[in-house]
């Protein structure tokens, strides 16, 4: 905790949130801080106003807790529709300088469609994005840069991860220090495995894979930044089910596809959606092997949502 004097006002990170108490790392130590109504009611609709990776301006008080005053601009946000269907934005961290996207090769197994979903929330909030492609003990028989080349072709960094063998570790360790970085990914792809291992005495827990439904159980409950032994945060977020998309601000949502973006432009039409259209010069590489069927089916799916909530 902080030795501050009580009505000195300082800046700080904000390291977890829950149940309405922030954790905040100022410069002379750990502030437990709560915001005023006048901060929770901003003129956007978000389940909360705070977020881990905020920077604020606290002030303590006479019992040694804070009061948040002021929540510093943000560089970028990373937002989710909230559950349920609700038109509230779920802003789940701020000021990410990198968003680790997880997915499992086995155990639960690999799907693109909800990778891809974890990297157009990346490119939405405009905030650089890694791959990492866990489990590869158990996908010996995968070809697994098969499976990474459309996300290296995308300019993604791919690192290929077994918390069991050791493997990848290293490479995921440096990609994290130095940088506030969140991992995002499903239940049970491993996500709290590989952050035990890149920094042992973590203990974050960690869960199994339901027989029943074959998809991973919850084990981080709460969004919290942890700092690492060589510098930087890093944040293991709860495992995301409902990844609705939006606020999409691009007039085409090909670009959230980064290979796709030398394309734009050379379609026919100047208005091509990229779907039915002929001479779509995204469909023509498609078709040729060029550009991945599976990220072409992600950005399909996504286009249809997209349209589906502008026509509300």
């Amino acid at each position: 905790m902080t030795d501050l004097v009580p009505g000195t006002v300082t800046e700080g990170l904000v390291i977890r949130t829950e149940a309405g108490f922030h954790r905040i790392q100022t410069p002379d130590g750990v502030v437990v801080a709560r915001a005023p109504k006048k901060l929770l009611r901003g003129e956007r609709e978000t389940t909360t106003a705070v977020v881990i990776g905020d920077r604020v301006r606290v002030r303590v008080v006479e019992d040694g807790t804070g009061v948040v005053e002021e929540i510093l601009p943000r560089e970028n946000e990373l937002v989710r529709g909230a559950a349920g269907g609700s038109r509230y934005l779920d802003v789940i961290a701020a000021n990410l300088d990198l968003l680790v996207a997880v997915h499992s090769l086995r155990e639960p197994g690999f799907n693109p469609a909800r990778l891809d979903r974890f990297l157009v929330m990346a490119e939405i909030a405009e905030i650089r994005a890694a791959v990492v492609l866990n489990k590869i003990d158990l996908a010996r028989d995968l070809d697994v840069e098969r499976v990474a080349a459309p996300y290296r072709q995308a300019g993604y960094d791919v690192i290929l991860t077994s918390a069991k063998t050791g493997e990848g570790i290293a490479t995921l360790r440096d990609a994290l220090t130095g940088r506030l970085s969140a991992v995002v990914g499903p239940s049970g792809v491993g996500k709290s495995t590989l952050l035990n291992e890149v920094q042992p005495g973590l203990h974050l827990r960690t869960g199994e894979i339901s027989e029943a439904t074959g998809k991973g159980r919850h084990t981080t409950t709460t969004a919290e930044l942890h700092p690492l032994q060589g510098g930087g945060y890093v944040a293991d977020t709860p495992g995301l089910r409902e990844l609705a998309i939006r606020e999409v601000e691009y007039e085409d949502p090909a670009y959230l596809f980064p290979e796709f973006r030398p394309f734009l432009g050379g379609c026919r039409f100047a208005n091509c959606t990229h779907r039915e259209e002929v001479d779509c010069a995204i469909r023509a590489a498609v078709d040729e092997g060029t550009l991945s069927p599976d990220r072409y089916r992600s950005f399909r799916r996504i286009y249809d949502e997209i349209e589906e909530q502008e026509s509300y």
